[in-house]
């Protein structure tokens, strides 16, 4: 499971994979996480993004994004007894594919979608 530090070095990571490693490596695709986002969004540096777990033990989830300079672009932590929901608005370089990692008592898990961008938001 990552810790404290594994967390502060995904989000130094300059590449998706660096992230991914950071976290403990690739995770098992789940259908127990929810992903909403548009498929296509008009302006990269507001894209709406819905997450939630229905993952017994939900610790953590992570937003990444594939494309981006600094691919995580979330982290949400939630307490024992807490629903795991999250709504925020991301930022995305260009189109891509958004990742969620969830963190659970039993691993890492993860669910994805791909998202057009027409106008990045990332500097």
């Amino acid at each position: 499971m990552a810790s404290l530090p594994d967390l502060e070095l995904a989000f130094a990571a300059r590449t998706f994979t660096e992230a991914i490693a950071a976290l403990g490596g690739m995770p098992q695709l789940s259908t127990q996480i929810s992903l909403e986002l548009p498929q296509l969004a008009e302006n990269g540096a507001l894209v709406p993004i819905i997450v939630s777990s229905q993952l017994r033990g939900t610790r953590d989830i992570l937003i990444l994004v594939d494309v981006n300079p600094q691919p995580v672009a979330a982290c949400f932590s939630f307490p024992d007894g807490t629903e795991a929901y999250a709504a925020t608005r991301i930022r995305m370089a260009h189109s891509g594919t958004v990742y969620v990692a969830v963190r659970t008592e039993e691993g890492l898990f993860a669910a994805s979608r791909a998202i057009q961008v027409t106008v990045g938001g990332c500097a």
